[in-house]
C-alpha cells in the first residue's frame, strides 16, 4: 500500500485506484475543508496542453490519472524543478522533496539525491507517468497547475528585458567574444581538487557546496592552499552556499567561477561567443591525494566533452526543452553566425593540455607519430572540437612551451621534468622575443615545503634549476611532428591557439598558417607572443587579450588596434581563463552605480545575488562569472563608444576569421561592368545560392544588413547586392555600379531606354521582359536617369509587396 501523510486535522479521506505495478494502490490524502474545496476548483479546472518539458519551474498538484482525484503528499503543491532534461525534483512548500521510500511508500526528504530524481513521460494527450530513477516505481498522473509553491534556492542572474537578437539568420552579429574560458574545469587534477561546479542536477546549493572539506584531504589540499593563499591555511570562515564567505572571489583559483547563472548574466550582457577549453595537467593531476578520474590528458578530454553537453542539456531542461536553451554548442561558423542572430550563445568546444593525442615527448624522443595525430584529430573532430593548444605548459612531441614566471612556474618547471625527462632549455634571448622575465630566484617558502614534501616526486631527486638574469627563451622550436600537426590543423579547419607556445614555436607555427593564406589563428589570453600580433592580425587571425581592470583593458585594445590590419573588420575579445588558475580582476575605478543597462540598453542589472550574499563590482571585483555584465560596464564607462564598437564587432570577426579558416575568400570587391543575366551578375552573384554557396562563391560580403550581404564595386562608389529570401536563397541581385548592364541598359542610362520594358511597377521603378525561368530585370530611376539595375527570382513576382521588401532589404 503506497500512503501518503498530510500534517492537518483529518476531514476528508478518500479511496483511489491507481492501476500501477500491477497494484491496486490506496492514497490517503489528510486535508482540511477549505483545502478540500481548493482541490475540488483545481480538479475542475481544464488541463493546459502540457508536455514533459514544458512543467519546468511550474506550480503543481498531482492527481491520479486513473480516478482523478488528488495525489498529494504533506508538503505538496510541487515546484517542478528539472534535473535534467524529462527529469524533475518535485519541491515542496516546506522546502524538502517527494521521494519514493520504496515498498511502494511515499515520503519526503529533507536533502536532495537520486531517489527524489523523477523522470516524466507521456504526454498531456497520452496521459503522463512519473518514475522514480532510485526505485523504479511509476505512478500515472496528470498536473494540475497550482499556487503556494516555494521558490527553488538559486544563485540570481538579477538581470531583467531581453536580449538582443539578429535581423536575420544570416545578418551581421553583434556581441562581444570570450576566447578563453574553462567551464569544465572542475574534473581538474583528478576530479576531486577542485572545490564546486557549474551545475548540479539539485541546483546551487550541490554545485557551491557549504564546505570543501572533501576536496582538501592531504595533498589536494596542500595545492589548493599554495594556489589560492600562497601555502597560508586556508581561512576557517571560507564557506560557500548560502553565505558564501570569502568565495568566490578574483584570487580563490579553486573555487568554482563558472557558475551557469553567471555565464547566463554576462550572456545577458551581450556575450555571444565562449571558447571554453577542456584542460588538466597529468603531472599535477599525480600529486592528488584523492582523485577520481584518471591522471591522462585525452581521458580529462573525454570526461569534460561529455559535461560540456550536459550543461547544454541541463540548460535546455530549465529553458523549456531540447534545443531552447541560450547556450548552444557550436561546431562551424555558419551555424554560431544563426545562433548568435538567435540571440543565444555559440559556445566553442578547445583542449588545452600538455600530451594532447598522447604526443609527449621524453627526453627528447617523441611519444607519438602521424598516424596517431591523424587518430586524434578525428576523434577530438567527433567531439565537437574545433580548436586547441598543441603546446600547454611542458614541452611536447610539436615544441617548446612558454614558461610562466614566479612560484607556480617553478612547480610547473618541476612537472616538466616528471612529464619530459628534463627541466626547461632556457638562454638568453631579446626582451620582445622573451618566454620569461625571471626565472632565476631559488625555491623557498611555501615553495620550497610543496617541492621538499608531497611534490618532491617531480624533481626527481634533482635541484631547481636556477638560470641566468634578464629574458629567457625555450630553445626547444617548432620540431617535423610539430609542423605536421599545424598543417593537419589547417587542412581540417582547426582554429590554431598559438598562446603557450615559446616565441621560436609560435613564429614558426604561424609562418606555416602564413604560407597558406590561413587565417584560422588566434592568440585568446595569456603566454602570448606580442611580437607576433601584427602577423597574426595581417593574416586574417583574431586576439582576445587577458582581462585586466577596465582602465587598463582599454588601453591594451587600443594598442592592439594600432597593429590591426585594414584588410579585415576589427573586432576585440577578452580572455578571463576563469576556473584556469588565473586571477580575475579586482576592485578598481571607475566605479559603477547599481542598477545599470546594458551596452545596448534592452536590459538592466541590478547586484548579483547568491543566497545571502550579493556582488558588487566596486568591492568584490570580477569574483565570479556573472560578473563579467558589470566589468564590460566599467569598460564602457573607460573607454567610451569606440571601445564598446571594437568589444561587440568581436563577435562578427571573430566569426569572419573562422568563416576563411573553412575557406571563404576574405572581403574583396566585385568586379566592375558585369553583365546581369536570368541567372545573377557576373560570375559570382548567382540566384538561388544559399548563404554558404554565396559566401564561397563571391567571397566574405563589406557588410551583412537584414536579409542581405552587400559588396563593394571595384573601382566604384557603388554597391553589388545579394539578397536573400525567407529560405535563406539569394532571391534578388542588384548593383548601383556603373558599367553592370541587364539587356543592355545600366546604371546611369536615361530613363527613356525603359520605355520598351514590359511595365512600371511602381514611380521609379521598372520592370523588364520575363526571362527563362520567370526571372525578370528591375531597374529603378531616379532623376531621369537608371539608379540601379537588378535580377529577381520568379518567386519574388507574386506578390508586389514581396518584390517592395526585396528592395528594402537591398537599401533601394
Amino acid at each position: 500500500m503506497l500512503r501518503i501523510m498530510g500534517r492537518l486535522t483529518a476531514r476528508w479521506i478518500v479511496r483511489i485506484g491507481i492501476p500501477t505495478l500491477g497494484l491496486a494502490i490506496a492514497a490517503v490524502v489528510v486535508l482540511g475543508s477549505s483545502t478540500a474545496s481548493t482541490v475540488a476548483r483545481r480538479l475542475s479546472t481544464p488541463t493546459v496542453r502540457l508536455t514533459r518539458y514544458s512543467l519546468v519551474n511550474g506550480c503543481y498538484a498531482l492527481s491520479s490519472r486513473a480516478g482523478g482525484q488528488p495525489l498529494a503528499s504533506a508538503d505538496g503543491p510541487f515546484r517542478m524543478q528539472a534535473a535534467a532534461l524529462g527529469i524533475y525534483l518535485l519541491y515542496g512548500p516546506s522546502g524538502d522533496y517527494l521521494i519514493d521510500q520504496g515498498a511502494g511508500e511515499l515520503g519526503t526528504a529533507s536533502v536532495a539525491g537520486p531517489t527524489a530524481e523523477w523522470q516524466v513521460s507521456g504526454s498531456s494527450r497520452r496521459g503522463f507517468t512519473i518514475t522514480d530513477l532510485a526505485t523504479g516505481s511509476a505512478l500515472p498522473v496528470s498536473f494540475l497547475a497550482s499556487s503556494g509553491c516555494a521558490t527553488y534556492p538559486e544563485a540570481g542572474v538579477d538581470a531583467t528585458g531581453t536580449p538582443f537578437t539578429g535581423a536575420s539568420p544570416e545578418a551581421d552579429v553583434l556581441g562581444t567574444v570570450e576566447g578563453h574560458a574553462h567551464v569544465t574545469a572542475f574534473e581538474l587534477f583528478g576530479g576531486d581538487w577542485h572545490c564546486g561546479r557549474p551545475w548540479s542536477p539539485f541546483g546551487a546549493p550541490y554545485a557551491l557546496p557549504a564546505s570543501c572539506s572533501a576536496d582538501e584531504q592531504g595533498t589536494n589540499g596542500e595545492v589548493e592552499s599554495f594556489v589560492d593563499f600562497g601555502g597560508a591555511t586556508r581561512p576557517s570562515k571560507m564557506h560557500g552556499w548560502p553565505t558564501f564567505v570569502d568565495w568566490p572571489s578574483p584570487t580563490a583559483l579553486a573555487e568554482e567561477g563558472d557558475y551557469y547563472t553567471g555565464i547566463e548574466r554576462a550572456w545577458k550582457a551581450g556575450l555571444r561567443i565562449m571558447v571554453t577549453n577542456l584542460v588538466d595537467n597529468e603531472a599535477l593531476c599525480s600529486l592528488m591525494t584523492t582523485r577520481t578520474n584518471p591522471c591522462n590528458d585525452m581521458s580529462s578530454v573525454r570526461i569534460q566533452s561529455r559535461d560540456l553537453y550536459a550543461l547544454q542539456d541541463y540548460i535546455d531542461a530549465q529553458s523549456g526543452g531540447p534545443g531552447k536553451g541560450w547556450f548552444r554548442i557550436v561546431t562551424n561558423p555558419f551555424q554560431a553566425r544563426r545562433v548568435i542572430n538567435e540571440g543565444k550563445l555559440a559556445v566553442i568546444e578547445g583542449i588545452e593540455v600538455s600530451r594532447i593525442f598522447g604526443c609527449g615527448e621524453v627526453n627528447g624522443v617523441p611519444q607519438c607519430n602521424e598516424a596517431q595525430i591523424d587518430a586524434g584529430l578525428k576523434e577530438i573532430h567527433d567531439l565537437g572540437v574545433r580548436t586547441f593548444f598543441p603546446i600547454h605548459e611542458f614541452n611536447n612531441a610539436f615544441g617548446g612551451t612558454k614558461m610562466i614566471s614566479g612560484d607556480l612556474g617553478v612547480l610547473i618547471n618541476a612537472g616538466n621534468r616528471e612529464e619530459t625527462g628534463s627541466f626547461w632549455n632556457l638562454q638568453p634571448c631579446s626582451a620582445d622575443e622573451q618566454d620569461a622575465e625571471q626565472l632565476s630566484f631559488p625555491a623557498t617558502g611555501a615553495l620550497a615545503q610543496l617541492l621538499n614534501g608531497s611534490a618532491a616526486k617531480l624533481l626527481g631527486g634533482s635541484p631547481v634549476p636556477i638560470y641566468g638574469s634578464g629574458p629567457q627563451c625555450n630553445t626547444q622550436g617548432l620540431t617535423n611532428l610539430g609542423a605536421y600537426v599545424i598543417e593537419q590543423m589547417i587542412k581540417q579547419h582547426f582554429i590554431i591557439q598559438l598562446d603557450h607556445m615559446d616565441s621560436k614555436t609560435a613564429s614558426a607555427a604561424l609562418s606555416i598558417a602564413q604560407d597558406e593564406h590561413y587565417s584560422g589563428v588566434v592568440s585568446a589570453h595569456c603566454c602570448s607572443s606580442p611580437q607576433l600580433f601584427s602577423r597574426i592580425y595581417a593574416t586574417g587571425g583574431f586576439i582576445s587579450e587577458p582581462v585586466a581592470p577596465a582602465p587598463g583593458f582599454v588601453a591594451i585594445e587600443k594598442q592592439d588596434k594600432a597593429e590591426s590590419s585594414p584588410k579585415y573588420h576589427f573586432g576585440f575579445g577578452y580572455g578571463s581563463d576563469m576556473n584556469g588558475l588565473a586571477e580575475q580582476p579586482g576592485p578598481s575605478a571607475p566605479s559603477i552605480s547599481y542598477p545599470f543597462k546594458s551596452y545596448l540598453g534592452n536590459v538592466t542589472f541590478t547586484e548579483e545575488q547568491w543566497g545571502e550574499r550579493s556582488f558588487n563590482l566596486n568591492t568584490d571585483g570580477v569574483a565570479n562569472y556573472g560578473m563579467y555584465a558589470d566589468w564590460l560596464h566599467a569598460v564602457q564607462l573607460a573607454g567610451g563608444p569606440s571601445v564598446m564598437a571594437d568589444m561587440f564587432q568581436g563577435a562578427e570577426s571573430y566569426l569572419e576569421m573562422w568563416e576563411r579558416a573553412y575557406g571563404v575568400p576574405a572581403m574583396s570587391c566585385q568586379p566592375a561592368s558585369e553583365q546581369f543575366t536570368g541567372t545573377g551578375l557576373g560570375r559570382t552573384l548567382r540566384l538561388g545560392d544559399g548563404t554558404e554557396a554565396a559566401l564561397y562563391r563571391a567571397g566574405q560580403p563589406l557588410a551583412r544588413p537584414g536579409r542581405s550581404y552587400r559588396y563593394c564595386v571595384a573601382g566604384r562608389s557603388a554597391a553589388a547586392i545579394s539578397v536573400f529570401d525567407a529560405r535563406g536563397r539569394v532571391a534578388m541581385v542588384a548593383s548601383t555600379g556603373r558599367g553592370d548592364r541587364a539587356d543592355g541598359i545600366g546604371t546611369g542610362a536615361r530613363a527613356g531606354r525603359l520605355v520598351r520594358h514590359d511595365r512600371k511597377l511602381v514611380a521609379g521603378v521598372w520592370a523588364g521582359p520575363r526571362l527563362r525561368d520567370g526571372a525578370r530585370f528591375v531597374y529603378g530611376v531616379r532623376g531621369g536617369r537608371v539608379d540601379f539595375v537588378a535580377v529577381a527570382a520568379a518567386s519574388e513576382w507574386r506578390s508586389a509587396a514581396r518584390m517592395r521588401s526585396d528592395l528594402r532589404a537591398a537599401e533601394l
